[in-house]
C-alpha cells in the first residue's frame, strides 16, 4: 500500500502536460495538486490541502466536504475535500457564533459545532453552547445549505472554558472543561450532566490546570497568561472508551465513556476509572490539543494525536501507550491543533489536520510583544501508512 500511494503521490506533482490530469484525479481521491507542500516518510505522505487567510482550528469533514472554524473570523468555512476551494459557510445561529471552535461530523449530514461563548473574560461571563445543525450538499447546483436543529446552552453550570466536544457512538456527547478541569455529558434529550467534575473542590488530577513551566515551540519562548496550562483539552472515543489529553499533565488517558453516568458514584469519585494509556515521557512538556481515531479501520487501535508544541502528529497504541511519530513539519504542522480522519473515497481515509500558530500570536503567548504570524493558515492531510 506504501510504495502504490507514494508512486500516486509523486506522479501528482510532475508538472507540464501531467499537471491535467493530477487536478482530475484529485477531484476524485485525495492527492496533492501540483506545487503544494509534501512531506513522505516510512509511515505517511502529508501534503499542503488548503492555505487560509484566517486563524483556523477546528477541523472535520464527510466524502465530499471538510468544515473548517475559522474562531477569530467567528465563522465555520465548508471546503471542497478534494481541491480545498471554499464553496460555502455554515450560517450562523441567531445570536451568531461567539467563537466556533471544535467541530465533529458524526455522520454525513449532521455538523456538531462547539463555541465556548469567547475567551475566558472575568468582567463578561462566557456561556457555552453546542449547536447541532443537518445540512445538505447538492453536487448538481454545487450549494450547501443547512439548518440549526438543536442548540444545548450551558447557562448556569459551573463552566469557564470549554475546549472539545467529542460525539460517541451511544449518542452521548462529552465536553472538555479546561480551567476547572471537568468532563460533561449532554444527553441524547439535550439534558447536561456532570460527567467527571471537581465536586468537592479539589481539582482532579488527570483533568485539572496547573502552572505553565517555561517551554519553547521551534525556538520561540513561550508563556500563557498569567503562567496558566489549562487541563483536559481533546477528546475522542472507541470501543466504549473516551480518551482525553491535557495541557497539564500531558500524555494520553482514558476512561470508560459509561463510567461518567455511573448513578452510583458522584462525579469526583468516577476519577478513580481514569487510566493513563501513555505518559509524558519524563523531563519533557507537551500538550495534545486535538486526538482523533479512525473509525474507518478496524484493525487500527490508536489513537492519533496533534503534538502541538513539537509540531508534529503522534500514533500511540492504545493497548502499550508506544508512540510512533507520523508526520513532522514545521510549516504543515505549525502548531497542529485538531485532527480527524475522513470517511474513505475509493478506499482513501486521510487524516485532516488544523494549526492555529498560536505560539505565534501575541494574545495567546505573552512572551511575546507582537504578532509573528507566518499566514497563510495551511490545513493538511496526510495519508497514514496501515502499519496493521
Amino acid at each position: 500500500m506504501k510504495n502504490i500511494w507514494t508512486k500516486l503521490i509523486m506522479a501528482s506533482i510532475v508538472g507540464g502536460a501531467i499537471a491535467g490530469a493530477a487536478g482530475a484525479l484529485a477531484q476524485q481521491i485525495d492527492v496533492p495538486l501540483p506545487g503544494h507542500r509534501i512531506v513522505i516518510n516510512s509511515r505517511s505522505a502529508a501534503f499542503e490541502f488548503a492555505d487560509q487567510n484566517q486563524l483556523t482550528f477546528g477541523v472535520d469533514g464527510d466524502s465530499r466536504l471538510i468544515f473548517l472554524t475559522e474562531p477569530l473570523a467567528q465563522r465555520i468555512a465548508v471546503l471542497d475535500r478534494f481541491t480545498g476551494q471554499e464553496i460555502g459557510q455554515v450560517p450562523a445561529p441567531p445570536s451568531g457564533f461567539l467563537l466556533p471552535f471544535s467541530i465533529r461530523v458524526p455522520s454525513a449530514g449532521r455538523l456538531v459545532v462547539l463555541d465556548p461563548g469567547g475567551f475566558p473574560n472575568p468582567a463578561v461571563p462566557s456561556i457555552a453552547r453546542v449547536y447541532d445543525y443537518d445540512y445538505q450538499w447538492n453536487e448538481a447546483s454545487r450549494t450547501f445549505s443547512a439548518t440549526l436543529a438543536r442548540t444545548v446552552s450551558f447557562a448556569g453550570l459551573p463552566v469557564i472554558f470549554v475546549e472539545d466536544v467529542e460525539v460517541t457512538s451511544s449518542g452521548l456527547y462529552v465536553v472538555a472543561e479546561s480551567v476547572i478541569g471537568a468532563l460533561w455529558v449532554i444527553h441524547p434529550d439535550g439534558t447536561i450532566t456532570p460527567g467527571v467534575f471537581p465536586s468537592s473542590g479539589v481539582p482532579i488530577p488527570q483533568l485539572g490546570p496547573c502552572a505553565l513551566p517555561a517551554v519553547t515551540v521551534e525556538g520561540i519562548p513561550f508563556g500563557a497568561p498569567g503562567g496558566f496550562a489549562p487541563g483536559v483539552v481533546s477528546l475522542t472515543s472507541r470501543a466504549g472508551d473516551l480518551y482525553f489529553g491535557t495541557t497539564c499533565s500531558g500524555g494520553l488517558y482514558r476512561i470508560p465513556i459509561q463510567s461518567l453516568v455511573d448513578g452510583l458514584r458522584s462525579p469526583d469519585q468516577r476519577a478513580q476509572d481514569i487510566a493513563v494509556v501513555s505518559p509524558r515521557p519524563a523531563g519533557t512538556f507537551e500538550s495534545f490539543e486535538g486526538l482523533a481515531v479512525n473509525r474507518f479501520n478496524i484493525h487500527d487501535n490508536a489513537v492519533y494525536a496533534c503534538d502541538s508544541f513539537h509540531l508534529q502528529i503522534l500514533r500511540i497504541d492504545a493497548s502499550t501507550g508506544a508512540r510512533t511519530v507520523i508526520a513532522a513539519d514545521p510549516l504543515l504542522f505549525n502548531f497542529p491543533v485538531k485532527l480527524q480522519f475522513l470517511p474513505p473515497v475509493l478506499g482513501v481515509s486521510p487524516l485532516v489536520v488544523a494549526s492555529d500558530q498560536e505560539y505565534r500570536l501575541a494574545a495567546i503567548n505573552s512572551a511575546l510583544s507582537h504578532d509573528i504570524l507566518q499566514p497563510p493558515w495551511i490545513v493538511t492531510k496526510v495519508l497514514v501508512f496501515d502499519p496493521y
